[in-house]
């Protein structure tokens, strides 16, 4: 058993995230052919700053486990004429290379998951002997008497702050809104305990890197925060209409607090989902305030009021912020391929919902709290540091 299930597992009311339509960009509006593309004629701030350090050293591992047939390969015979490899078009690399990322990914995903289970078994076992106690009653002591019952008014902000759309009445789930500010205060209980016991044992993982290799996410227009300098580059997708990606937004305050003045950089990029109608425009209003460079007071403006966000709603807080509304007015009239490039570039790294991470151009796929990402992004500090 996977020693987190040790602190259990609540039965939610409240998603992962906003899934998009089959995981693909809303088509409203004609893509743009390039990523970084730009269509501003005004000095914008500059985006990110180029990674110090490289981030996928093992993909050249990942690239040895290519089927690529040689250029020029003859694949077939019809009517006595040859069927070279090149005749079946470009959509077949595209796919290849995309089921190499997912089986290097894959691949690369197990092995840690099961190296690191291992690891935290033998540092909660050592403790738990040194304790006088099993590992389960040790773990549960230390869940119990770090994660006090919630009061009724943090039910009641958990409940608010989380709930889908559609989600039943407080009264009616209170008992699994328990369960799961329990499991998220446990999670970052159990993470934190288990730094500690880690820091007291002498571990040195060998696993080759056999990570695919590293996705460049981060644009010229992208709005950024953190080390200029960074080692680790976190990249959230997001959408302004989606609750989940408020959530995220939450949490990166929290880990933009808890990773200052080291070389990690939060780097934002729009998503807006096709059944969000007000998610693009907010998108494009976020934009333009970057020009102004005024991106994350508008950012946090906008999700705080996610559920009204009316054109007229998006004016009001574009001038609550301080916004230049000449220049707003002339930005909103070109600014939007730069969304689209979000968009595409989001698409082509398989993106299917929101908020979706990368770090160092790795998908996270892990719990999106600080503990989760925190895990990650430490994981990253130490691989950079050798």
């Amino acid at each position: 058993m996977h020693v987190r299930t040790l602190i259990g597992a609540a039965a939610l009311v409240f998603a992962a995230g906003c899934l998009s339509e089959r995981g693909k960009p809303p088509a409203n509006k004609p893509q743009v052919a390039a990523a970084g593309a730009t269509a501003s004629t005004t000095k914008a701030p500059s985006g990110p700053p180029a990674m110090r350090a490289a981030t996928a050293p093992g993909s050249s591992l990942c690239e040895q486990a290519s089927l690529k047939l040689a250029p020029g390969s003859v694949v077939a015979h019809i009517d006595g004429v040859d069927v070279k490899l090149e005749d079946l078009g470009d959509q077949l690399a595209q796919a290849e290379n995309k089921a190499l990322r997912q089986y290097c990914s894959e691949v690369s995903r197990v092995r840690d998951a099961a190296l690191e289970n291992f690891v935290q078994q033998k540092v909660l076992t050592a403790a738990a002997e040194k304790a006088g106690k099993p590992i389960n009653e040790y773990v549960q002591g230390r869940m119990e008497s770090a994660v006090p019952t919630p009061s009724d008014a943090e039910i009641e902000a958990f409940y608010s702050a989380r709930k889908s759309p559609d989600a039943p009445p407080l009264d009616q789930v209170r008992d699994q809104v328990i369960q799961a500010i329990n499991a998220e205060k446990s999670e970052q209980v159990f993470t934190t305990m288990l730094g500690e016991l880690r820091a007291t044992a002498s571990i040195d993982k060998r696993l080759p890197d056999v990570r695919p290799p590293a996705l460049e996410l981060a644009a010229t227009h992208s709005p950024w925060l953190g080390s200029a300098e960074a080692k680790v580059q976190v990249v959230e997708f997001s959408d302004f209409e989606c609750p989940y990606c408020s959530r995220a937004a939450d949490t990166l305050k929290e880990l933009k607090t808890k990773y200052e003045g080291k070389p990690v950089q939060f780097v934002f990029r729009h998503f807006p989902l096709s059944f969000h109608a007000n998610a693009r425009p907010a998108a494009e209003y976020a934009q333009c305030a970057h020009e102004q460079e005024k991106f994350w007071p508008l950012h946090d403006e906008i999700f705080a009021a996610q559920r009204e966000l009316s054109t007229e709603k998006l004016k009001e807080l574009a001038g609550k912020v301080g916004l230049d509304q000449a220049k707003l007015d002339e930005c909103l009239t070109r600014v939007g391929p730069l969304v689209e490039a979000d968009m595409k570039i989001a698409s082509e790294a398989g993106v299917g919902g929101t908020p979706s991470f990368y770090i160092n151009g790795q998908n996270f796929d892990g719990n999106p709290s600080v503990a989760g990402l925190s895990e990650a992004i430490d994981a990253e500090l130490a691989r950079a540091q050798g």
